[in-house]
């Protein structure tokens, strides 16, 4: 079970965060564009780095699960791709590219959206793929426990102190 915790912890710091992601894309909805950006100042680099943690985790821990997870999560995780890229793009758009205040309430509604359909594909993913390791019987790969514990205790200095300097010095 404490292999489970390396997956696990991560998802549920990055959900909240995530979370806060959404709440500011709808909230910008129709409001001139900030280029210094609320958005951008939220989580999002932190946000991600904890979702790909807890892949990365998984992926060490729990690859005898990889192909039977794949097979269930398939369909949610190719949407969640091409969202994500589609979220992108407009990220692209509305915060490096876009020269006029004036909103566009299309491409607002269509990031926001993108937020919502991101949350439910990784939120299946993630409940799913519990689901299958607690109630399966896949055995974690315990070799690599003793190598994990010094570097989860690593990530959380190397992502915490310059999020905390990036804040500190933010005007």
């Amino acid at each position: 079970m404490p292999a489970l915790w390396f997956v696990i912890v991560p998802l549920i710091i990055y959900i909240p965060m995530f979370l806060v992601e959404l709440y500011i894309a709808f909230r910008r909805i129709g409001k001139p564009l900030d280029k210094g950006g609320e958005y951008l100042h939220a989580t999002w680099e932190a946000t991600h780095t904890f979702l790909i943690l807890g892949l990365n985790y998984f992926m060490w821990l729990y690859s005898s699960a990889i192909v039977d997870v794949a097979r269930l999560v398939f369909v949610p995780l190719i949407l969640f791709g091409a969202v994500f890229i589609v979220r992108a793009i407009l990220y692209m758009y509305l915060f490096y590219i876009k020269k006029s205040n004036k909103p566009n309430l299309i491409v607002d509604w269509s990031f926001a959206l993108c937020h919502i359909i991101l949350f439910v594909c990784i939120s299946l993913v993630t409940l799913t793929t519990a689901q299958l390791l607690l109630v399966g019987s896949y055995e974690p790969n315990h070799i690599l426990l003793p190598l994990l514990y010094p570097g989860l205790f690593l990530m959380v200095p190397l992502i915490s102190v310059p999020l905390y300097f990036l804040y500190k010095t933010k005007k």
